[in-house]
C-alpha cells in the first residue's frame, strides 16, 4: 500500500504559480493532496476552475454564473442511515466504490477541502485504487472481451438518491482516458450484479448472450475483488486540518476508513462533471 506523498506548500499563490506542474502531475497520478496553508472556500472554486479550464470538466472559467455543485461532508449520513457508528481506524466506514456510475453526467473530478479534523493522524483515512491499474491486470483476451461490453447502470449503490431511476446510464466498459492515456476500466466497485443496479447491456452492439453475460460478471466480480482486496495497488491519504486534495473521480475508486466521530472533522467538497448542470442532467 502506498501513502500519498502531498505537496508542501505556503500560499494558496504559489499553487497557481506552479498550477502547471500540479496538473500535469495530477494528470499521471489521477490525484494530488496540498498542505500546508488553508485556502478558503472562494480559493478552493477558483483552483476547482482552473483544473477545470486544463482538464475539460465543469466547473471552469468558460461560463458565466454557471451553478456550482458543493457539499459538506462530515460521514454522519453513512453512518446514520447503514448503523455504521463505533467504526474502527482499521476498518471501512464508506464502502468502495466509483462515483455516479448510474448518473447520465457522472463526476469526473472534485476539490475536497478539510476544514476540520480534530483527530489523531490516522483516523478516517481515505483510501484510493486507480481502476487503469486494474484494467492493466487484465489479459489481452479478457480486455479484448470487455471492449465490446456495453453497462448499463442505475444510481447503484446509495439508497437514498431521490426518485426511482427509470433509465440506465450506458457507457462503455472500457474507455481510454485522454488526461492520463491508459484505458479505464468502468465496472462496479461494489458486490452489487443485478437489472436493478448494474447489467451487462450489449455485446459488440447486440444482445448478449447467456455465456457473454456470464464472464462479463465473473470479470466485474475480478475488478471488484481487486478493489477491495489488493494491497499493492492501493493508495492510502492520511489527512491533516487544512489538507485539500484535487482527484479524479472518473479513475479513483475510494473507501474512508473508520475511528471518528462526526463532529470532529468535516471537508468542503466541490463537484466536477463532464458537462453542466448536476449529476442527474
Amino acid at each position: 500500500m502506498k501513502i500519498v506523498e502531498p505537496v508542501i506548500v505556503d500560499s494558496f499563490e504559489s499553487i497557481i504559480q506552479n498550477i502547471d506542474g500540479y496538473v500535469d502531475a495530477f494528470k499521471r497520478n489521477a490525484l494530488i493532496v496540498f498542505r500546508g496553508t488553508s485556502i478558503s472556500r472562494s480559493e478552493q472554486l477558483l483552483l476547482t476552475k482552473i483544473f477545470g479550464d486544463r482538464m475539460g470538466w465543469y466547473p471552469n472559467s468558460s461560463e458565466f454564473g454557471e451553478q456550482i455543485w458543493s457539499y459538506e461532508e462530515n460521514h454522519s449520513h453513512s453512518m446514520n442511515m447503514h448503523n455504521r457508528h463505533n467504526i474502527k481506524k482499521d476498518e471501512i466506514l464508506l464502502s468502495w466504490h466509483l462515483e455516479h456510475m448510474g448518473h447520465h453526467n457522472p463526476a469526473v473530478g472534485a476539490t475536497w477541502n478539510m476544514e476540520k479534523f480534530k483527530c489523531e493522524t490516522g483516523v478516517g483515512n481515505t483510501l484510493f485504487v486507480n481502476i487503469s491499474d486494474v484494467y492493466d491486470m487484465l489479459s489481452e483476451e479478457d480486455a479484448d472481451f470487455l471492449k465490446k461490453c456495453k453497462v448499463a447502470a442505475f444510481y447503484g449503490w446509495a439508497l437514498d438518491e431521490p426518485g426511482r431511476q427509470q433509465i440506465p446510464a450506458l457507457h462503455d466498459a472500457v474507455e481510454m482516458y485522454e488526461p492520463s492515456g491508459r484505458n479505464a476500466l468502468r465496472l462496479s466497485a461494489l458486490f452489487k450484479y443485478d437489472r436493478e443496479t448494474y447489467y451487462l447491456h450489449s455485446f459488440d452492439g447486440r444482445r448478449p448472450s447467456d455465456y457473454e453475460d456470464a464472464r462479463f460478471l465473473e470479470l466485474s466480480l475480478f475488478f471488484t475483488k481487486q478493489i477491495h482486496n489488493n494491497e499493492d495497488i492501493r493508495q492510502v491519504h492520511e489527512w491533516n486540518e487544512g489538507d485539500v486534495i484535487v482527484v479524479d473521480l472518473f479513475l479513483m475508486a475510494h473507501a474512508v476508513l473508520g475511528g471518528f466521530r462526526p463532529e470532529q472533522r468535516f471537508f468542503h467538497g466541490l463537484w466536477a462533471h463532464r458537462k453542466s448542470g448536476s449529476k442527474y442532467d
